[in-house]
């Protein structure tokens, strides 16, 4: 039986969960947390789910789950060697986060193919449909699950988009990912132990409004 306080342990994790970045121009030392991130993969895996994904994504690689996301872990010595493999130029910060992170997960989500009538495109990367908007939550309810899992562990852990170099087509052979998957989120996981590493917060995070801002208690019109 559940104890009566853990919704004070899910809310405590959730109200501490902040995006932090670990930047250091060395790398930092190996840990081994495979284990852990296993668990984490495993509570993203409880995320709510409106239907299961098309048929197509279920035969597209070795994964074949119903459910309408992905994710792809890389362990410490895997963000090593991706930072040695990406070109130097327009790599921004993520060579810094690669050489501090314990673990990086590439974190996709499974658009259904498209209509005869709907033409893909850079700037259109999936039709905008009810069942792609129902998957596209669904994989990021799943990405929150993994991260307030991961601040109550004590891990620091940052999303991030991606960028162009971790969605593009490189990083995706590398790491096996499907051409037909969308890169919803770059999820790093950072140690705690940082030596001089500089530790960077969220902006935003004290501009976030108070509830009051953004809910309201509706009376239904007769």
């Amino acid at each position: 039986m559940e104890s009566l306080n853990d919704h004070q342990t899910v809310d405590a994790a959730i109200r501490r969960r902040a995006t932090i970045k670990v930047l250091s121009p060395t790398e930092l030392a190996i840990n081994d947390i495979r284990a852990t991130v296993t668990e984490l993969l495993e509570v993203a895996g409880w995320a709510p789910f409106h239907r299961p994904c098309d048929a197509s994504h279920q035969h597209s690689s070795q994964l074949d789950g119903m459910v309408p996301w992905r994710m792809y872990a890389l362990d410490a010595n895997g963000c090593r060697q991706l930072r040695e493999l990406l070109p130097e130029e327009n790599a921004g910060k993520l060579p810094s986060m690669l050489a501090s992170a314990d673990a990086m997960i590439q974190a996709t989500w499974l658009p259904n193919p498209p209509s005869d009538e709907f033409e893909l495109s850079k700037t259109h990367l999936f039709e905008p449909t009810l069942a792609n908007m129902e998957h596209l939550a669904a994989a990021s309810a799943a990405i929150q699950n993994l991260l307030v899992a991961a601040t109550a562990r004590g891990i620091r852990n940052y999303w991030s988009s991606g960028g162009a170099l971790l969605r593009g087509e490189q990083v995706f052979q590398q790491m096996g990912i499907p051409d037909g998957e969308l890169l919803l989120g770059s999820l790093f996981l950072f140690p705690q132990e940082t030596a001089n590493a500089q530790v960077v917060g969220s902006k935003l995070r004290a501009q976030r409004p108070a509830p009051g801002q953004w809910t309201q208690w509706v009376e239904l019109k007769s």
